[in-house]
């Protein structure tokens, strides 16, 4: 069965064997290292009574492995023209052959650069307006720009807020923290795009749209937000199963 923009179930073997019997490049990605190789689904066989995809080993790779994580990102290109990845675990590297488990699901990507996600509590972003450092709690996060809600220093007066519409920002610093890792993405221009006031909060929440980000920063910038989506739609199946 499908889930939006997820396929899951028995649908993933027949994606799969699709991708090995036309030879799909697919672009594998080690997680953690700056390495990816365009590669093919060589072969599907089952070991165990467990699926794995077989992958042709690159040279050196078996030696990367060894100091680093054994989870890879797969992407590729359907026929729909639509991008898609997924992510895998190696079990094994067996005379120059990998072998990859199944995934639990394969996404497609969105492509519109405002697709947003929700962030989860304790993410949140550090910037700098006219040299003073302010501090919000991000509620949710795009490639384009965030909304989140103001943290007010003690020293900030009450009745003046330190930022408005149209401010231009820098120096932004997203901070984002789960229970296994902590990872920050830079930002170096955005500017002030919406601001609302919650009184019942007594909380004031603002858009910022982003204006100037290096390439790398924001290739992770990408990566967070569909690892966040992806732990979101993990959790989503789980309850509706």
């Amino acid at each position: 069965m499908e889930h939006g923009d997820s396929i899951i179930g028995n649908h993933i073997h027949a994606i799969l064997e699709q991708l090995k019997n036309g030879k799909t490049l697919v672009r594998m990605k080690l997680m953690g290292k700056d390495y990816e190789q365009l590669s093919i689904i060589n072969d599907i066989r089952k070991k165990d009574k467990m699926p794995f995809l077989l992958i042709d080993c690159p040279d050196g790779f078996n030696d990367l492995v060894k100091d680093s994580s054994s989870k890879l990102q797969f992407e590729y290109t359907g026929a729909n023209k639509l991008p898609y990845f997924f992510y895998a675990d190696i079990a094994q590297i067996d005379q120059k052959i990998i072998w990859v488990k199944f995934p639990d699901l394969i996404e497609r990507r969105q492509l519109r650069r405002d697709f947003r996600v929700d962030m989860p509590s304790g993410t949140c972003m550090g910037f700098k307006k006219y040299g003073v450092k302010i501090n919000k709690q991000v509620i949710n996060l795009s490639l384009g720009g965030s909304f989140g809600a103001l943290i007010r220093s003690q020293d900030m007066i009450q009745s003046v807020l330190p930022i408005s519409v149209g401010d231009t920002l820098t120096e932004i610093e997203l901070i984002f923290q789960s229970k296994h890792f902590v990872q920050r993405v830079n930002i170096r221009k955005a500017v002030v795009v919406r601001f609302e006031e919650n009184p019942l909060m007594r909380s004031f929440c603002y858009a910022i749209h982003f204006l100037d980000m290096d390439k790398t920063e924001e290739k992770a910038l990408t990566e967070l937000i569909y690892v966040i989506q992806r732990e979101y739609l993990k959790k989503r199946l789980v309850i509706a199963d």
